[in-house]
């Protein structure tokens, strides 16, 4: 699929602000193969198409999916996730649940990124998986303040944290770039074997840890 065969409004679709959706963004070595592929597998064209992003919006299950042409670095291709929320009050009660847990936020309002003008939260899990939480105000015809380095990377910066961030910028510079390979021998790893207790043609096996 070529970049000249996509035909795509460049907008977010009417009404699709009004539920929470479930957001991931992935790093993508090829950007028309990995829309080409992601197109199959949900049955839509991405609603957003730029040489430097896409974006899919999809009602069931509810998630917005975003690509952008970097390299998938030590972590795999997992830029972030996030929660696009309908309102700045309900963004506001997730941070406060958040700092009262002793949660590291950062907070961005009315920025402009990815094509859309949004007010969010950066915040990382326990184990540094980076999720952002959103509220979007409009779309904009250009990608947003990218001369604004500041802006833009404090936040994110701030909920990694010093030493985070530093680990990140390391692992992203000179990691091993992970592979298939690495996610099979992942699902390998978790792999139970049946025990020799356990009888495969029946229901019941004494060992309650295999799955």
């Amino acid at each position: 699929m070529t970049e000249s065969t996509i035909v795509t409004p460049n907008r977010t679709p009417a009404g699709a602000t009004q539920v929470i959706k479930f957001h991931a963004s992935l790093n993508v070595s090829d950007l028309a193969r990995s829309i080409e592929f992601y197109t199959a597998l949900f049955g839509f064209l991405p609603v957003k198409h730029y040489p430097d992003y896409a974006k899919f919006e999809i009602e069931t299950p509810p998630l917005i999916l975003s690509l952008k042409p970097k390299r998938a670095c030590a972590g795999g291709p997992l830029n972030h996730l996030g929660l696009r929320v309908v309102t700045v009050e309900h963004l506001r009660a997730i941070q406060d649940r958040l700092r009262k847990v002793g949660a590291r936020i950062g907070q961005q309002d009315d920025v402009k990124c990815c094509y859309a003008l949004q007010s969010k939260i950066w915040v990382t899990d326990p184990d540094q998986t980076m999720w952002e939480i959103y509220v979007l105000h409009d779309d904009v015809p250009d990608w947003g303040e990218k001369d604004k380095k500041v802006k833009l990377l404090a936040p994110p910066f701030r909920a990694l944290g010093l030493w985070g961030t530093v680990r990140r910028a390391w692992n992203n510079k000179f990691g091993q770039k992970a592979t298939s390979v690495d996610g099979a021998a992942a699902i390998a790893e978790h792999e139970t074997p049946l025990p020799a207790t356990c009888n495969s043609k029946a229901a019941t096996c004494q060992d309650t840890h295999v799955r």
